[in-house]
């Protein structure tokens, strides 16, 4: 039996919450998918026709997050958590519990791995001394946050990360923590980095060919290699994907206009979100399982299991 399209007022529902997630261009990827946990339990706590119909409701909600934010590999995996999960769902009751254990899942791994991560990353952080951070993400915040709380001394430098700014969203977030930043613009990335003893970025997923991350990641990645700055990634496991979809994440672009509005006539504006940085720009990819390296990935990536209906060729 084929499943019926998804509830016309579901999907209205669905994109309305789905709105802010979509429009946000300052969050990191962890804490967007969190964010998408509430979309699905809306969805959940919803008069159900049928288990058919909660199914279909189910994947168009899982179909719809990942395309407001392509890029970020959590809510891709949230999503396919719980189409796996309602895979063999007989009843609404049972289609429910399915996926309310699947989001209590996934939630308590992301919450876990955040806090190992933090603890990793402690010892990274030489007292006294400058770190470097680019961009924003929850998980670079909380193991700096993590090392501030147990008595580390150290003052962070961070650029803009232009053009949405989200290192001015990570400067606020560090100084509301009792940390010490110094914020400039991203021009000005290679005469400040020299001074740091290491520098820290997130990203949005991993796959063999290395990590996508906020566009600027490849330079900083460039200039830590000429100026001997080690450069950890901070990211749990749930960021790895298959290569081919780590290449679909990387092609994302934004509207030129966030870029420069009214443009000339005849100028057209490139606005790449995000680019790749090789694992060979890496010193380690600090993850919940420890300090991977390049060598240490593969079982990772080959065991990443997607959904029919969320391969390429199905989207």
């Amino acid at each position: 039996m084929s499943m019926p399209d998804a509830d016309v007022k579901v999907a209205e529902n669905v994109a309305n919450l789905i709105q802010p997630i979509r429009d946000d261009l300052m969050s990191g990827a962890a804490e967007i998918a969190l964010r998408a946990i509430t979309v699905y339990q809306s969805v959940l706590s919803g008069e159900q026709k049928s288990p058919e119909q909660l199914k279909s409701n189910l994947t168009f909600t899982a179909k719809s997050l990942i395309d407001a934010q392509p890029a970020m590999a959590p809510l891709f995996h949230l999503g396919n958590d719980i189409l796996m999960a309602i895979e063999n769902g007989t009843t609404v009751e049972d289609i429910q519990n399915r996926c309310t254990d699947a989001l209590t899942n996934f939630e308590k791994t992301l919450c876990a791995s955040a806090s190992t991560i933090a603890d990793i990353a402690y010892d990274l952080i030489d007292p006294g001394e400058l770190i470097f951070a680019y961009s924003f993400s929850s998980t670079v915040v909380s193991a700096l946050l993590n090392a501030r709380a147990r008595g580390r001394f150290f003052r962070v430098v961070c650029t803009e990360a232009r053009p949405s700014m989200e290192g001015r969203k990570l400067a606020s977030r560090l100084a509301s923590g009792g940390i010490e930043v110094i914020h400039t613009f991203d021009n000005a990335m290679g005469l400040v980095l020299g001074n740091c003893s290491a520098a820290f970025m997130g990203c949005d997923c991993i796959a063999r060919p290395g990590v996508v991350n906020k566009v600027g990641s490849w330079m900083l990645a460039v200039a830590c290699r000429e100026l001997n700055v080690p450069l950890y990634a901070l990211s749990g496991t749930e960021k790895f994907v298959t290569d081919e979809r780590l290449f679909e994440f990387e092609k994302h672009e934004r509207p030129g206009v966030e870029v420069w509005d009214n443009t000339p006539k005849g100028v057209a504006v490139l606005n790449q979100q995000f680019d790749l940085v090789p694992f060979s720009l890496l010193t380690g990819l600090v993850t919940e399982k420890g300090i991977l390296k390049e060598s240490d990935i593969e079982p990772y990536v080959s065991n990443v299991s997607v959904h029919r209906s969320l391969t390429l060729a199905a989207i």
